[in-house]
């Protein structure tokens, strides 16, 4: 990718997309928060606190309560960000990517930038940028992630993206002893610092008008969470955009849940060019239902089939979070994925047939780099004995490879494939943050307590045995 680009530190992302958090801060995308936790001490943060918010020229993060979407994207931050990529420098923003890539996974910037260069071409991104880094307002592509209404309080979530956690954070936050835990667990202000407000989305029509004027500029329109088909304004957007005449050029993207929706939902989804679904799961039975607290594996287990079956313009793959929890048992996940024998769910090449997956950076606690070394090495001997051979073995069966003609040299040598899963055990054995372990245990411990676990747990993570 790097022959073809202006440095090898380039991302399309800063020439077309801006993203919000659901407190309607903006950052640079929905992973460059993530450049923040660079160390096991969270007081060492590369570019100081949350690097990937975008800041408004009195240096306090830009939110879209104060701050137009024209004012950010040539901002002095946003401007900063486009030189020193063009310089092959490398944005404290963005240093996630890089780590992940150092350790020969493909980062959200290696995929974004290799998507759109099959839309745009580089002229097209980078052709009219000005020497202080200032580009055209057209934004081909916006994260919009409209409060934090959900259903669902995550383990690796908190009550910053899900309203589902608040409850249960106001009960537990004051029981952790541990300081580094109780800092890195706060709600600060419960999200209101700087203008920030859960409720930004409405009565907000400067933005929406703002968003509208872009509207025909727009390849796509990505919500995430809070959790969007449960949102009222999320379907008030797509009806607009068919009202206007624009679906159909248009494209949605989704992370979500899919633990209910609107009825009429599918029909609205027919509108549009193409729909991207990355459905949110990362654990099979009991283990779901206890990541993805309170869903429950049997309605999540039908949700995988409904999603098969969708219209052909409905694209579905599965965004799974690699964290502490789920690490040992993704090759379970995994083959029991192929064994259901779908469809469309991860066709090659997404996935290369397999899963879509991103790390856990936050909470910091649940990164698997803060699991013991001899915990790390038994799940990489698991890897490299028995799932490795088993993808070697049942090779023919991810979705779409026999389809697309594809050679076996050519399915295991693909990034998505194999290789995706050799740089998941990389990035873990690449650190050693098990001085965070203290934090994951208290954590775990309390939530054990707090949703009636204790007796459970470990017959559902039997891994965390020697741990707990």
């Amino acid at each position: 990718m790097s022959r073809k680009l202006p440095s090898d530190t380039f991302c399309a992302l800063p020439w077309m997309h801006l993203s919000s958090r659901p407190d309607g801060s903006m950052r640079t995308c929905c992973t460059s928060n993530a450049s923040s936790v660079q160390d096991p001490d969270s007081n060492k943060k590369v570019g100081g606190g949350q690097v990937g918010v975008v800041k408004r020229e009195d240096g306090k993060p830009a939110n879209f309560n104060t701050t137009t979407l024209e004012e950010a994207w040539n901002g002095s931050y946003m401007r900063n960000v486009r030189k020193m990529m063009l310089r092959g420098e490398k944005p404290a923003p963005c240093l996630k990517c890089y780590k992940e890539e150092d350790a020969g996974h493909y980062s959200k910037r290696n995929w974004e930038t290799e998507y759109w260069l099959r839309r745009y071409t580089l002229d097209d991104m980078i052709g009219q940028t000005k020497e202080d880094g200032s580009i055209p307002p057209k934004i081909r592509y916006i994260d919009l992630r409209l409060g934090s209404k959900c259903q669902l309080a995550c383990v690796m979530c908190s009550p910053h993206d899900s309203s589902g956690w608040i409850k249960e954070w106001q009960q537990m936050h004051p029981q952790i002893q541990n300081e580094k835990l109780k800092t890195t667990s706060s709600w600060h202000n419960k999200g209101k610092d700087f203008g920030a407000s859960y409720n930004w989305h409405k009565n907000n029509p400067k933005f929406w008008n703002d968003l509208m004027d872009q509207i025909p500029n727009m390849y796509q329109l990505y919500f995430a969470g809070g959790e969007a088909l449960i949102i009222d304004e999320h379907y008030e957007l797509l009806e607009e955009c068919i009202k206007r005449g624009h679906a159909k050029n248009m494209e949605l993207r989704y992370n979500s849940n899919a633990v209910e929706w609107r009825d009429d939902l599918f029909d609205l989804w027919n509108e549009f060019k193409r729909v991207r679904f990355h459905y949110s799961i990362d654990a099979l039975g009991e283990q779901n239902d206890y990541i993805r607290y309170p869903s429950k594996w049997a309605r999540q287990e039908e949700v995988f089939h409904i999603l098969d079956n969708t219209a052909p313009q409905i694209e579905v793959t599965t965004a799974t979070t690699i964290m502490a929890l789920n690490i040992a048992y993704l090759p379970e996940f995994t083959q029991w994925k192929i064994d259901q024998g779908f469809k469309k769910l991860n066709k090659w090449p997404l996935g290369a047939g397999g899963i879509n997956s991103h790390f856990a950076y936050w909470p910091p606690q649940l990164n698997v780099k803060v699991l013991p070394q001899d915990i790390k090495q038994k799940i990489k001997d698991k890897y490299e004995n028995e799932f490795y051979p088993w993808i070697d073995e049942n090779w023919e069966r991810f979705t779409g490879v026999k389809e697309a003609g594809i050679s076996k040299d050519e399915f295991l040598k693909a990034t998505y494939g194999l290789k995706r899963f050799k740089g998941v055990i990389n990035f873990m054995m690449a650190e050693d943050w098990s001085e965070r372990l203290p934090q994951t245990k208290e954590w775990i411990n309390l939530l054990n307590k707090q949703r009636g676990w204790d007796d459970k747990f470990l017959k559902v993570f039997p891994i965390f045995e020697d741990i707990l």
